[in-house]
């Protein structure tokens, strides 16, 4: 059986396996992934190239047609962000705690508008005081994504 969906680089119709996990696009090379077709699929983001990958729930691997690294469905859990390339509009994933995503397909890079905030600590080394006195240096910050 085949099934259809729209290139996310150059936005032409594509015809695919069903069972895929998407398709290369043979005009302009961008892979594009399929939806799950049904609750015994999941998805995670490739370790190599952040491409998001759907998997049956029964894998322990999945290799990624994009960069061919083979990919542990055992860390899936904790891959929870996903976005649009405001250029291509490619689904990209990100890890917690991620503040901007380039995009694999066109370099574009994303800022995360939902990153969490960072605190920092920042030690400098120590030094003395009037008395002679050894004295810590150290400070406290918080990063976050202005909008």
């Amino acid at each position: 059986m085949q099934d259809q969906l729209i290139c996310g680089g150059c936005k032409r119709v594509l015809q695919y396996r069903r069972r895929a996990s998407g398709v290369c696009c043979p005009g302009c090379n961008t892979f594009t992934a399929a939806k799950p077709s049904g609750p015994e699929m999941s998805e995670l983001v490739c370790g190599g190239c952040f491409t998001m990958l759907m998997y049956n729930r029964g894998a322990s691997n999945i290799r990624c047609p994009h960069c061919s690294r083979v990919n542990s469905t055992r860390s899936a859990a904790n891959q929870i962000g996903h976005l649009s390339c405001r250029h291509c509009q490619t689904t990209l994933a990100y890890p917690p705690g991620t503040s901007t995503v380039e995009c694999p397909t066109c370099r574009c890079v994303n800022p995360v508008r939902d990153a969490r905030p960072q605190t920092v600590l920042v030690e400098n080394p120590k030094t003395l005081d009037e008395k002679g006195k050894l004295v810590s240096n150290v400070a406290v910050g918080v990063t976050s994504w202005k909008r």
